[in-house]
């Protein structure tokens, strides 16, 4: 497959964002519709190559494929490196099937129609170049981007406090960024010669390197590791810098909270990941046991709080960050089982948010809040299942695989997880089990009181999903069930590479 296919797959919603300056800006209906049009269709022939690439990929290569490599700043030595590999084949799928959807979920916005696909797009191009990167200043720099995106669209298109969630939300991730610039500073200058690719620098190339700061001797992998984790718990995120996470779910609109919570938390995840394991092999060992109880809290305080929470904004917050901690858990577990199932969990949760998150702006679309109990813990809504029946199967389909039911896609990542992470630690499997049943007395909960029971004044005029509706979520749909029926091409996708990461650190 042409090498440059991957640099199409980055810069085409990049080229498509462009274009949408140049688009007439009438909010004529024909001229928003030209605007909505052009957003989808450069943000879809994106995802057809990404998932082309994918699909292409030979399941026994651990190396990276469908590469491109062109020297970028040399005196640097700073290169234009791109690959795919098995952390990142199914974040790639997950982006390139997330972003039409979002495109699609706004195509009625008439405020400000083409600045937010040009935010949109900028995003997908952002976050596909941060996944596919294997030069760290790359990978640096494409990740940095994706934070003025969220800063401009949930400051314009938020709730009433829409700029002090856009202002936090653009500190933490400032902080982060300054983190990871620093860790990979200090990386840079640890080895000779001078390098950021992160092929040259991995297989323990770190060890044994030290620095002096103030008169100490401490170690490069020690340092740039500890940075490494401060800077993705901001923008994961984890407990206990999670405070503007849920501020921003509050007031971002539901499609770019989505984009937040069910894309950048599970790249975040990812790069982690691909860090950790493959710069600091040594220091990931000794650290394992403290990345499982960071999971394992993440995973009990989520639930805790998810269970006080009367809309489906704070709900869905609130179920990520107990996801993330699942995830944390089969990263820290050091077994092959728990790690490719970390990494097939991203993936998951990522659809599965992106599910509910959707279905929240529907809710909100309908009846203007997504509030399912009122202040005195009444059910704000009832009955919605017999006005709008294919809203209620979707929400069932996206509730069931949050949940790990067999058949959908998170079934797979909470299986691999825990059997994985069992033979390591047990104790982690029984609270991860623990925290299962709350969730499925919370989410059904949520469930029963906004289908079932009595129908209310609120919902008698709510309304099915429109044919616009069907067509995105549809897609949606039977991603989790292929993900959740027929794992094993996906899989087998992820287990060279992780295979190989875990043979540096054992």
């Amino acid at each position: 497959m042409d090498q440059k296919l991957i640099s199409f797959m980055i810069f085409l919603p990049f080229i498509g964002a462009i274009l949408q300056a140049f688009l007439p800006s009438s909010n004529a209906k024909g001229r928003i519709l030209l605007s909505s049009w052009a957003a989808l269709g450069s943000s879809l022939a994106s995802s057809l190559i990404g998932i082309a690439l994918v699909l292409s990929m030979n399941t026994q290569i651990a190396d990276p494929q469908a590469g491109e490599q062109v020297p970028w700043i040399g005196a640097y030595s700073i290169s234009y490196d791109m690959a795919v590999d098995g952390l990142s084949a199914l974040l790639v799928l997950l982006i390139s099937i997330i972003f039409p959807l979002l495109i699609a979920s706004e195509w009625k916005q008439k405020i400000g129609i083409r600045g937010m696909h040009g935010l949109f797009l900028v995003l997908q191009s952002a976050l596909l170049g941060a996944v596919c990167a294997q030069d760290l200043f790359l990978l640096f720099f494409f990740w940095a981007i994706s934070v003025l995106p969220f800063y401009f669209l949930i400051g314009i298109w938020g709730g009433e406090k829409r700029e002090s969630a856009a202002f936090r939300s653009v500190v933490a991730a400032v902080i982060s960024n300054a983190l990871l610039f620093a860790a990979l500073v200090l990386v840079y200058y640890s080895v000779d010669p001078h390098t950021f690719s992160i092929r040259e620098l991995a297989s323990g190339k770190l060890i044994g390197k030290t620095f002096t700061f103030l008169g100490y001797e401490l170690s490069v992998s020690a340092v740039a590791f500890a940075l490494v984790c401060a800077s993705m718990a901001l923008r994961a995120p984890v407990w206990p810098f999670h405070g503007w996470f849920t501020h921003v779910a509050e007031e971002a609109p539901s499609s770019v909270f989505v984009a937040l919570s069910a894309v950048t938390v599970p790249v975040a995840a990812s790069l982690f990941v691909r860090l950790s394991y493959s710069l600091f092999p040594d220091t990931v060992g000794q650290a394992a046991l403290g990345i499982v109880i960071v999971g394992a809290i993440n995973l009990v305080v989520g639930g805790i709080c998810a269970i006080a929470q009367r809309g489906l904004k704070l709900l869905l917050a609130y179920i990520c960050l107990a996801e993330m901690g699942l995830i944390l858990i089969g990263i820290g577990s050091l077994s092959s089982t728990g790690v490719v199932g970390a990494v097939y969990q991203e993936m998951a949760l990522g659809l599965g948010i992106a599910g509910f998150g959707l279905l929240s702006g529907v809710m909100d679309d309908r009846t203007g809040k997504t509030a399912f109990l009122d202040a005195e813990g009444k059910p704000g809504f009832g009955g919605v299942a017999t006005k709008a029946p294919s809203v209620a199967l979707v929400a069932g389909i996206v509730i069931a695989s949050l949940l790990g039911f067999p058949g959908l896609s998170g079934f797979v990542g909470h299986a691999l997880l825990m059997i994985g992470s069992y033979s390591v630690h047990p104790s982690m499997v029984i609270i991860s089990g623990t925290a299962m049943v709350l969730a499925t007395y919370y989410l059904f909960t949520m469930y029963r009181h906004i289908f079932f029971g009595k129908l209310t004044a609120e919902s008698s005029g709510f309304t099915d999903l429109t044919l616009r509706e069907k067509a995105y979520f549809l897609p949606l749909v039977a991603c989790l069930l292929v993900f959740g029926i027929y794992p094993k091409p996906f899989i087998e996708l992820i287990r060279p590479t992780v295979l190989t990461l875990l043979s540096t650190i054992k």
